[in-house]
């Protein structure tokens, strides 16, 4: 009986799913094929740097995150949820975000020196508002926790197995969340810092759908489903030769 409600569940999960044409027409609208591609590229040059200091030859396939990325997002979202989403991104608005969020020129200092220079300029409070509405959509909580406990609490785990300490994961857990709303706040204030008012505006509304509910959750799922493998195997290295060191 379980083994036929199992082929029946999945079934269902297969007639419902997103796409696989929906999958990558989102990952080239939301240029998150870029963004897969560069962080290939980053934990191919991680696991090159550990081994050429502990000589392990034995490597992880970086090509698995964009895989392990487009399973996750293909299962969680369904076709109709995916089409709502791909619904949003005929918006010139959304596009032109997706476009200036994407510009390597925008490097992590300069957004910081545009934040605290908007921050302190009175003309820009208006501005500054909108954002911060537009930001409580794009910094889902809930999804950013989960994302925390999915992907970096067993990394933790792992690296120091005999500390269980619940209230300091807490901390470093709301620390986090809070990390990443401010950082978010900041990058959506500098990729907009051209925008009109009506497009901040426009920007805004498509924030308020529940499409932009359903992309968020399921984007943070998928990154941290796409990271987990790989964050796993670096810290059972990581931990294997800590233990090596101290024999």
């Amino acid at each position: 009986m379980k083994k036929i409600l199992s082929v029946l569940l999945l079934l269902i999960t297969t007639l419902f799913s997103a796409s696989p044409e929906q999958v990558e027409r989102y990952l080239m609208l939301s240029h998150a094929e870029e963004d897969l591609i560069e962080l290939e590229s980053s934990f191919t040059a991680m696991q090159n740097r550990m081994d050429a200091k502990d000589g392990n030859g034995t490597t992880y396939d970086t090509e698995l995150l964009t895989v392990r990325f487009r399973e996750h997002l293909q299962k969680t979202l369904s076709e109709s949820e995916m089409e709502k989403v791909l619904e949003n991104y005929k918006s010139d608005a959304l596009l032109k975000f997706v476009y200036e969020s994407s510009d390597p020129e925008g490097d992590f200092m300069e957004i910081q020196k545009y934040a605290k220079e908007a921050k302190a300029d009175p003309e820009l409070e208006s501005r500054l508002g909108i954002v911060k509405k537009i930001n409580q959509y794009y910094s889902n909580k809930e999804a950013i926790i989960q994302m925390f406990d999915t992907l970096i609490v067993p990394v933790m785990k792992r690296l120091k197995p005999n500390d269980s300490d619940e209230d300091r994961i807490k901390k470093m857990r709301e620390k986090y969340l809070e990390s990443m709303i401010k950082n978010g706040y900041n990058q959506i204030l500098y990729a907009t810092r051209e925008f009109s008012t009506e497009e901040l505006d426009e920007l805004l509304e498509i924030a308020k759908t529940p499409a932009m509910g359903y992309e968020t959750k399921a984007v943070y799922g998928a990154m941290a489903y796409a990271m987990q493998e790989f964050m796993e195997k670096m810290a059972d290295r990581m931990g294997h030769r800590k233990g090596t060191k101290s024999k």
